[in-house]
């Protein structure tokens, strides 16, 4: 073998070496056709995809959206429009969703306000389109503009993603069927008294009938009177209304709101039709609050914000006013108008000089008692001040007379206006109203010769030490003008008295407890109404406790129950009265058939 081997290796390298070498060049020249095959067949394929793909490409540009409209419409009538949809790809559209946006102003033919309408188109074929109509109401001022948007909404049936495309249009109101317009004034004092004026016309070819006259006033506006007068306070109907005619609705009221705040009235105008309003005009009008000329502010107590009183308080008012121009006002005259039951007018007393009108329960000050009402300069201001007592009693003479108060205006006028205002007079009011807390009254009172409650005492009078002797308490609430709530008496039994757990009320919706560590005693009413004691029996409770004297107390009268104490809320004013009695011993003022020496303990 090793031979063999060796001779191989020699003809190999002295003659076969040709043969090998040409063999290797055929090898690498099949495989040279091979790679290059391979190369062509890929091209083929990328040709081939980059083609189908596209081919099955989408691309918004090639989805086309329009709206197909006039350009000048006339507010109110009908306007019918239309959307055109085309879709240019070679991919069908599906989910399709057709949305128009409209703007303020849009409304149904049924009369409702349009903000967006839908419609579902589902798919839309390659190289497909079509046409979706509309109908609609616009209702704008004479030469205004409005801009319709649509959208349409998709996703490609070969990929996940979602497109949208958009469209506008613009609508110029070049006339409208029934005009309206509004005079309101540009500025306003606040609480003046201002009016309103509100003009229409039949600007169409047509005749209306149940026209309808709608006004949405400010915040602040409280309507008084109109000419003519309306169905409602802000609603007007019109039987007729023939081609050219036109009308003038007025209203006055008073406008109030804060310095430089805008006061915004609307009116819409229209038919009803099948019990539907369809506006065909609609419009608004600003008023802005300025300063006034004349400022006056009234406090009760030097607080001018409103404060719950009491029975015979007495009330101290102020009344401050100052020129806000740079004119000179003149002759100006002040009144106070006292208002409520509760006021003890007999009681006014006056710090400066000035007329208290009894049959009226006005007071007035003018230039006669206070100078500088004769003339206040640019700027400068004054004061006025009185005072006024609350009755003591209520005058409680039926249900009705309950939650009572008090008030008092202040209005401070003039004649001499300066030009600017074009006003025929100025005046400036403030009004401050007060409510009259409920008066509650709890009395402790006690017996040893019971004959109101169905509770029998018993042992020794006077008491004897070592001996038990009971005695009945009584709780008795009453309650002026307002109605209470949650109220709970509460009194604590002093060490040597016993609770004998026996007691009578006949008042429903209240509950007894006693706590025996802390020996407290509470009654827990859920409501007192007002005129108890007075229109219908006072709240009561009855309740029995024992005394067993100590040597120590020989000679003395022993306390039965310390002090009580009430509270509550009064629903009306919302404050959280409180009442308490004494402390009562044994001396039992309240039962006559015992005398004070009685009460004291012996041996």
């Amino acid at each position: 073998m090793n031979g063999n081997q060796q001779e191989f290796n020699v003809k190999e390298i002295a003659g076969e070496e040709p043969k090998k070498l040409g063999g290797k060049f055929k090898f690498q020249k099949r495989h040279l056709k091979i790679g290059l095959g391979i190369i062509i067949v890929l091209i083929l394929v990328f040709t081939t995809i980059t083609f189908l793909k596209g081919w099955f490409s989408i691309s918004k540009s090639h989805v086309d959206l329009e709206i197909i409209s006039s350009v000048e419409v006339s507010s109110g009538e009908e306007i019918e429009f239309a959307i055109r949809y085309q879709n240019n790809n070679r991919v069908a559209l599906k989910d399709v969703r057709l949305i128009m946006d409209y703007p303020q102003g849009v409304y149904s033919l049924e009369g409702e306000e349009l903000t967006q309408e839908v419609k579902e188109l589902g798919t839309i074929p390659s190289k497909k389109g079509g046409t979706e109509n509309f109908k609609i109401r616009l209702i704008g001022e004479k030469g205004s503009i409005k801009l319709l948007s649509a959208r349409l909404s998709y996703q490609p049936t070969n990929i996940n993603s979602h497109f949208e495309n958009l469209a506008s249009f613009q609508m110029n109101i070049s006339s409208v069927l029934i005009g309206a317009y509004l005079t309101v004034p540009q500025k306003a004092i606040n609480g003046e008294e201002i009016a309103y004026i509100f003009d229409y016309i039949n600007d169409s070819n047509q005749d209306f009938s149940n026209v309808k006259v709608e006004l949405n006033y400010p915040s602040g506006f409280t309507y008084k009177t109109a000419e003519p007068l309306p169905l409602e306070n802000n609603i007007w109907q019109i039987e007729e209304l023939k081609q050219g005619e036109r009308g003038t609705i007025r209203i006055s009221g008073i406008l109030e709101g804060i310095e430089g705040e805008n006061k915004t009235l609307g009116v819409s105008i229209g038919e009803i039709k099948n019990d539907k309003f369809l506006k065909y005009s609609q419009t608004t009008a600003v008023t802005q609050i300025s300063s006034s000329p004349l400022i006056i502010t009234l406090s009760l107590n030097d607080r001018e914000e409103e404060i719950n009183v009491d029975a015979k308080d007495v009330l101290n008012y102020k009344i401050e006013f100052k020129n806000n121009t740079d004119i000179a006002l003149s002759q100006l005259i002040l009144k106070a108008y006292l208002r409520g039951e509760m006021f003890n007018f007999r009681s006014v007393k006056l710090a400066q000089k000035g007329f208290f009108d009894s049959l009226n329960n006005v007071i007035t000050w003018s230039a006669a008692g206070v100078p500088s009402l004769a003339l206040l300069p640019p700027g400068e201001s004054g004061s006025i001040n009185f005072s006024i007592a609350v009755n003591e009693n209520f005058p409680i003479n039926d249900f009705n007379d309950k939650n009572f108060q008090i008030s008092v205006q202040a209005e401070l006028e003039t004649l001499n206006v300066p030009p600017q205002f074009s006003l025929a007079r100025l005046k400036v009011e403030k009004i401050l109203k007060s409510k009259i807390n409920s008066r509650v009254v709890l009395r402790t009172k006690g017996y040893y010769n019971e004959t109101a409650a169905n509770i029998t005492n018993f042992g020794p009078i006077p008491p004897k030490v070592n001996q038990v002797t009971t005695y009945t308490i009584h709780w008795q609430i009453t309650n002026t003008s307002n109605d209470l709530e949650n109220v709970r008496v509460t009194a604590i039994l002093p060490e040597g008295i016993e609770w004998r757990n026996v007691y009578t009320t006949l008042n429903k919706d209240t509950k007894l407890e006693y706590n025996e560590r802390t020996k407290q005693i509470a009654w827990n009413i859920d409501k007192i109404p007002a005129a108890t004691g007075f229109l219908i029996p006072a709240y009561e409770l009855v309740f029995q406790i024992a005394l067993r004297p100590s040597i120590t107390q020989v000679g003395t009268s022993p306390v039965l129950i310390d002090e009580s104490r009430l509270e509550g809320k009064d629903t009306f004013t919302g404050e959280a009265p409180e009442a308490f009695s004494t402390a009562l011993a044994t001396g039992l003022p309240d039962d006559l058939t015992i005398s004070p020496q009685e009460g004291e303990v012996v041996e």
